[in-house]
């Protein structure tokens, strides 16, 4: 804890140096004339090609150059400058060209999402160790068709004159649904469990009115429950990463052509004006 406290503290004295020189190389083109703009864009452009890279280092896993965590940091690292080249370059300012604003909120949402997946790389796998067993993303349904069948042959298939309709009913009214597919995906990520205590007021409701048997019933459709919800939270914590991976590297590859052809346009009507 005290190594990782200690490391941050470097990462935050290197940003706040490098921000301060790169602020200062500002000033000094600026008041010797030179295009501090195009120096600016310049820069900010190979910054988002080195942030690019990152992507290409996780899909080449097999290449010793580094860990994907000191490529993580890095590349939140260098992301964080290019806030402060973005910045300078646009003069504190919101464009005012059609193009140069959709560039401009390009970057905005990909540094935002940038941000966002931060915030979730350093929650979500803490998040998912705290509720049931970790499982892949892409095996989900096949382990909530298990639990749904599971339920089906608990309530349905065990003919018993000891088991009444209650519980059947009590399963189309309040569970069917429920096992059917992912559920109270919101409230996961919000990490309530608010419609846990509903359901399980619901059982206790049930329980006085049953005999024995359909009270062990209920207890082990409780547990499957508890199984199903603990999926659930796994499905949505899951899901946002990867709708998160969805929208943050198009963007990142549509801002890359984006300033790409901004770069051209700008050097070749520097062109045609000198």
């Amino acid at each position: 804890m005290r190594n990782l406290f200690f490391q941050q503290r470097i990462a935050l004295t290197a940003f706040v140096f490098l921000s301060a020189i790169i602020f200062g190389a500002y000033y000094l083109f600026s008041i010797t004339l030179s295009n501090t703009s195009f120096a600016c864009g310049v820069t900010l452009l190979i910054f988002i090609f080195i942030l690019s890279s990152y992507q290409l280092r996780k899909k080449l896993p097999f290449l010793s150059i580094g860990n994907t965590s000191t490529w993580l940091h890095f590349h939140i690292f260098v992301g964080l400058l290019s806030s402060v080249l973005f910045l300078l370059h646009i003069k504190m300012r919101i464009p005012d060209g059609l193009f140069e604003f959709i560039l401009f909120l390009t970057y905005s949402t990909v540094f935002l999402s940038g941000v966002i997946g931060w915030i979730l790389s350093r929650s979500v796998p803490y998040r998912l160790l705290s509720r049931g067993e970790e499982v892949i993303f892409e095996r989900i349904p096949i382990h909530r068709r298990t639990i749904h069948n599971k339920v089906k042959v608990l309530i349905f298939d065990k003919p018993n004159p000891d088991l009444g309709s209650a519980i059947p009913d009590f399963y189309h009214k309040h569970l069917q649904s429920f096992f059917s597919g992912p559920c109270n995906q919101m409230r996961h990520l919000l990490h309530s469990k608010r419609h846990r205590h509903q359901l399980s007021q619901r059982f206790s409701a049930l329980m006085p009115y049953l005999n024995e048997q359909e009270q062990t019933v209920l207890h082990q459709l409780e547990e499957q429950v508890q199984l199903k919800d603990d999926l659930d939270y796994q499905y949505a914590l899951q899901a946002t990463m990867k709708l998160w991976l969805f929208v943050h590297i198009p963007l990142t590859y549509s801002l890359i052509i984006f300033a790409l052809f901004h770069t051209i346009a700008v050097c070749a009507f520097a062109g045609t004006i000198g």
